[in-house]
């Protein structure tokens, strides 16, 4: 049965690992944050960040920016991920005091 996934994104240069539990295919991810600095946060099957790559491989699935200053953010993209058991998805984040919540769904 698909289920959604949370995972919360930390301040700074930092990667969340998300291990998929089975087989589905995301269509859905949202992500949340309040941000201090400028940065951006990426969603990608790569445990390397490509965050300031012009031309990232396939690997990355979709890239948000934060602009600096004490703001909030929501947005909701439209994705194709399908996945397998045991496969890991990364949320790759830059910007010093950069919080938020990423939803696969």
């Amino acid at each position: 049965m698909a289920r959604s996934y949370v995972a919360d994104i930390a301040g700074g240069t930092a990667t969340v690992t998300i291990q998929i539990q089975g087989r589905q295919t995301f269509k859905n991810w949202s992500v949340s944050w309040l941000n201090a600095a400028a940065g951006k946060i990426e969603l990608s099957t790569s445990p390397t960040s490509q965050i300031g790559t012009a031309q990232p491989t396939p690997d990355v699935i979709a890239r948000v920016s934060a602009s600096a200053g004490a703001n909030s953010a929501t947005m909701q993209m439209p994705i194709n991920l399908p996945t397998v058991a045991f496969q890991n998805v990364y949320v790759h984040c830059t910007g010093a005091g950069n919080l938020g919540t990423s939803v696969l769904s």
